[in-house]
């Protein structure tokens, strides 16, 4: 078998699995780069619906804090009347009345304290926003192979997506060639076609042949 394009077969066999490990790692470069993007325009998105959720929450916080005040008078009123009234029955609807009350403030309370934890994480939200955008760019500014960070991490991530799609793209490019002439050469060597399989794949039947030609030297 001829030595020399069984080398060559080698070597284009090496060649394709670098050109594959090039591309990969662009690919998860620009997964990195997706998970960047995707991250800040969810915090983008936060700030500019900010305004209008913290005056909504706020809100709902006041006017539940309104209820609770209002049901917590109704006791005291209804507390007031048990003890002023000296009828038994109309004690007996003063007390149906503390009852109630009691069920009303108890509602009113659970209200406020969903209301209250709810503008609460939403203030945390915002105060945390930001160091996690300082971090996002941070890791945006490690990314390798990709243009400089600038005053946008949307633009930038932008930009460096596009930059890593066609250095991929290139690869993929150089690959085929690879793959084509590997093909080829593995073909000529067998004397049957390798179309169909990887380089790595042709290579392994084209030694599996001459270790079975010097088996029956």
């Amino acid at each position: 078998m001829d030595e020399r394009a069984v080398n060559e077969l080698h070597r284009l066999a090496d060649l394709d699995a670098e050109l594959s490990d090039r591309a990969s790692a662009l690919r998860g470069l620009d997964e990195r780069v997706a998970a960047l993007r995707a991250r800040g325009e969810a915090i983008d998105a936060f700030f500019a619906a900010y305004p209008e959720e913290e005056a909504r929450r706020s809100a709902e916080l006041r006017e539940a804090e309104e209820e609770l005040t209002r049901r917590r008078e109704e006791l005291a009123d209804a507390e007031r009347r048990v003890a002023e009234t000296h009828d038994d029955e109309a004690r007996i609807h003063a007390e149906h009345a503390v009852a109630r009350a009691l069920d009303h403030i108890a509602v009113a309370e659970s209200r406020s304290e969903r209301a209250k934890s709810a503008h609460d994480e939403l203030e945390r939200d915002a105060t945390a926003l930001p160091r996690e955008l300082d971090e996002l760019e941070s890791q945006a500014r490690a990314v390798p192979d990709v243009p400089p960070l600038g005053s946008s991490l949307i633009e930038w991530a932008s930009h460096a997506h596009a930059e890593l799609f066609v250095a991929a793209g290139q690869i993929d490019v150089q690959r085929e060639r690879v793959i084509r002439e590997a093909h080829e050469l593995a073909t000529m060597l067998l004397g049957e076609p390798t179309y169909g399989t990887t380089v790595a794949q042709a290579l392994a039947r084209v030694e599996g042949l001459i270790t079975a030609e010097t088996r029956k030297q």
